[in-house]
């Protein structure tokens, strides 16, 4: 996993699954498409990762000079995220030991908006019975957590249909890669 662009271009992020727990990565094709969306300089933007994961879509953000702000509940990946972020002195980005609900109620309650936001959460995972990713993007949707010409970028299965719409949030495109769609 390397950093594409930006003031950390051409690092390597060291993820290694065994000692900080497997976790699906983007690829390389879904992260251009994203960043392509979003645009390659994010200088005075914001950006929102639920699901950080690896940290790599955080840390390709914060590269491209988006002030970002990531959440990572697993406490092996949050530590290695940590650690990384202050051994390669990335400024403007804030880690979050939390599930994203969490962070959706706090910065809900701070009225933050963010130009780009990300929610990739494990394809598995549920809340209350519904797929999370479903459930992120209506909490995010009635946070109102999306700047008005915002972005909102969900990475999940190709066999799980999201609404065509949530809250103000409406669906402008679809693009398969392997067994996920964005």
């Amino acid at each position: 996993m390397r950093i594409v662009t930006g003031s950390l271009k051409g690092r390597v992020i060291p993820f290694n699954a065994r000692r900080h727990g497997d976790v699906r990565v983007p690829s390389s094709r879904l992260k251009e498409s994203l960043f392509a969306m979003l645009g390659a300089d994010l200088g005075a933007t914001t950006f929102l990762d639920l699901c950080a994961g690896t940290g790599q879509i955080a840390l390709e953000a914060a590269s491209r000079g988006a002030r970002t702000v990531a959440a990572e509940p697993d406490q092996r990946r949050y530590g290695f995220l940590k650690k990384l972020v202050a051994e390669w002195r990335v400024e403007g980005i804030e880690l979050t030991n939390s599930k994203a609900e969490a962070l959706i109620d706090r910065l809900s309650g701070q009225g933050e908006e963010f130009d780009g936001i990300f929610i990739d959460p494990p394809y598995d995972a549920t809340n209350a019975g519904e797929p999370l990713s479903v459930v992120l993007l209506q909490r995010v949707a009635e946070a109102g957590l999306c700047a008005p010409d915002g972005l909102v970028a969900v990475q999940h299965s190709k066999r799980l249909e999201h609404p065509e719409q949530s809250g103000l949030l409406r669906l402008q495109r679809q693009r398969r890669f392997g067994d996920s769609l964005l």
